[in-house]
This record gives C-alpha cells, structure tokens and sequence, in this order.
C-alpha cells in the first residue's frame, strides 16, 4: 500500500526561480573580512531593513527597534538581524521587488547557472532572532536556501503562505524556541539537504497544515518540540520527487516532542491526498528513531487518506521508497485513531514497547510495555 504525499515538492525550486538563477556570483555568500564587527541600529519603515543589509558588512548585525517594518529582506553574507520580541513586526511592502520575492527574510547561498546550490559556497552562519514576520501571502516567513550554520531563534512566524520558518539545501542549522501558526504548508521546514546534520528543537508549531516538515534530507533531528492543530504534525518524508542532489530521506531523529491533537483537515489538491489526524507521519524513509514522544488526541476531523498517533507508510508508488530500518519505540501514544499504524511495507523496522492501545495490525505487539 503506498500513499500519495507530494505535498510541497516544488518548494525547493521556488526560491531559486525567485532570486533568478545566477544572480549571485561566486564568492558572494563568503565572510572573509576582517574589519571590526559593528552594531547598525534600524528603525521601522519601508526598506530600512534592506537599506542596512545594502551598507553592512560581513559579520555585522542589525539591531531592529520595535514596531513594524515593511520589506522582503535578502541575506548573501553572513550577518545576524535581531529584533526586541514578538513588537518588532516585519510585513509585507506593498510592491515587493527583491531577490526573495514573496518571502520576508531569506539567506541565499551561491547558484549554479541552472539554480542549483554550490555546495562549496554556501551563505554561512547567518542569525535572524527575536522578532515577527507575518502576512507574506504567497512565501515564507524566514528562508534559506544554500545555507551553513543557518541560526532562527525566538521567531514568530504567523499567517504565511508557504512556510513560517523553512531551509532548503542547507546544513547545521538551528531552529530553536520559535513558533510557527498558521502557515500555509508548515510551521518549520528542513528539506533537500543530504548529510543536513540540522536540529528543530523548542520550537512550537500550531495550525499549519504540517507542524514539523523534514523532506528529502539526512542526519535531522526534531527534539522537545510542542506541535498541535496541524493536519499532521511531524512529517518525516521521502517524497521519490526531490531535487538532483537529495538523498533518500532518513536518518532522522524524533525524541520527546509533545504531539497533540492534530486534527485540522487539508483536503486533497493536486499535490497529494486530503490529510487530517496524524500525529507523527513517516513516509517512505529509513533508520530513523522515533521514541519517547507523547503522541495523544489525534484524530481526523474531515476526510483522509491515513490517520494515526504515529504513521509508518510507503511512498514507493510515488518513486519514493518502503520504509526500511526504523524504529518506533517508547513512545505514549494514546487516544488516537488508530495510535499507531503500518501499511506492512519495508524491511528491518521495529515497533515495540509504546505505550499504547491500538494498533494496525493489532497483533505484533506494538503496544507491549514490557
């Protein structure tokens, strides 16, 4: 039985189509400076953001006032932009007209003449803290595509279209003690990054339509986060779809995440299935662990393809893969509709020792504390 989640798989493409291929030469996301590391002061308006960026230099940061800015901020070195909380609000100009398009902030490192990320001159060790975006319609909060060391930390990321905080083609990235609400696709996102080696912790995610998104990567780790009111609320996929430079998703960590009550339903589109009522969802990925997580109340309010506390499936029928070598053990799981349930696909995986009450198949032992 394999299921149809192709939920998003151009995304990693969109930002590149944004910037427009090439528009950052060779060296561009590099540091090298040695000049003394100052303090730019920003007030809210119009641009003053990217107005600063245009007169930083490497190693910089920009300290935003409280109140709101308008603008669409594009980051190629490294630089950290620090707001004073949840007051300093960054919205949407009313003509975008930047390299990020649709997006409120995004660190880009270098292209390739056909889109694709150098992965020898990534943007490096870029912070962006304590501060709102909110309202890009048809992009993303917080971005990066092409990053190393990418750091977003107490950020708000509210009523976006696509994603509140997202990474394509990056590693060691940190996203930590955010909160993602109501976004279009997820509330945090890590994707298409082989050897990602990247963390999503403390983070809390509500009313998207996934809380934690992890695709077509290796070495994630989702870890202390509180997700609830997504259609799904951590998804763990190999979408068979992805970029040239993916890997087959997996090796993923999923420990001690509070996982509740995921009920919103997203009806079907053209990009896969209608979801609602999935906990934790591994879909087509391999020798991830999942354990010690409070799976509860998961139930589907509207139509869906699946629904589960935790979900093992295939995406093989979509050019993904069975899932192969996971384990799912540990973990509370309750009242959910099933707790936990497999499609019966791939090989090596291990379910046992949760602490749970139904299961499909119900006879494996799924549920055995012992």
């Amino acid at each position: 039985m394999g299921i149809s989640f192709k939920v998003g798989v151009v995304a990693a493409a969109a930002i590149v189509t944004t910037v427009g291929v090439g528009a950052f030469p060779a060296g561009a996301a590099t540091a090298g400076s040695s000049h003394h590391h100052r303090v730019i002061v920003v007030h809210p308006g119009t641009g003053t953001i990217s107005q600063a960026v245009a007169k930083a230099k490497p190693g910089d940061t920009l300290l935003l006032k409280r109140g709101t800015f308008r603008d669409s901020v594009t980051i190629t070195f490294t630089l950290t932009i620090k707001g004073q909380g949840n007051r300093t609000v960054i919205r949407p100009p009313a003509k975008p007209d930047t390299p990020c398009g649709p997006d409120g902030i995004c660190a880009i490192g270098v292209v390739d003449s056909q889109g694709n990320p150098n992965f020898h001159h990534p943007v490096r060790n870029v912070t962006v803290a304590n501060l709102r975006v909110t309202g890009f319609p048809q992009g993303t909060g917080v971005d990066g595509f092409n990053t190393k060391g990418y750091h977003v930390k107490h950020v708000y990321a509210d009523h976006n279209g696509a994603y509140g905080i997202a990474r394509f083609a990056s590693t060691n990235s940190v996203f930590e003690k955010n909160r993602g609400s109501y976004n279009g696709e997820a509330g945090l996102y890590m994707g298409d990054s082989p050897n990602g080696n990247s963390i999503m912790r403390d983070n809390v995610a509500d009313h998207n339509g996934f809380g934690l998104f992890m695709r077509d990567s290796t070495r994630l780790a989702a870890v202390g986060n509180t997700v609830f009111g997504n259609c799904m609320g951590i998804f763990a996929l190999n979408s068979g779809q992805g970029a040239p430079f993916d890997k087959p998703a997996g090796d993923y960590l999923i420990t001690k995440n509070k996982v509740l009550a995921n009920n919103k339903a997203c009806p079907a589109s053209d990009e896969g299935g209608a979801l609602s009522g999935i906990g934790i969802g591994l879909a087509g990925v391999h020798n991830t662990l999942v354990k010690r997580n409070t799976v509860l109340f998961n139930k589907p309010s509207g139509p869906s393809e699946f629904s589960a506390g935790i979900l093992l499936v295939s995406t093989k029928a979509d050019g993904g893969s069975d899932p192969n070598f996971n384990t799912i053990v540990r973990n509370t799981a309750k009242h959910n509709k099933p707790d936990i349930f497999w499609d019966g696909t791939g090989k090596g995986n291990t379910i046992k020792r949760n602490n749970c009450n139904t299961a499909v198949p119900g006879n494996l032992g799924f549920c055995s504390m012992h």
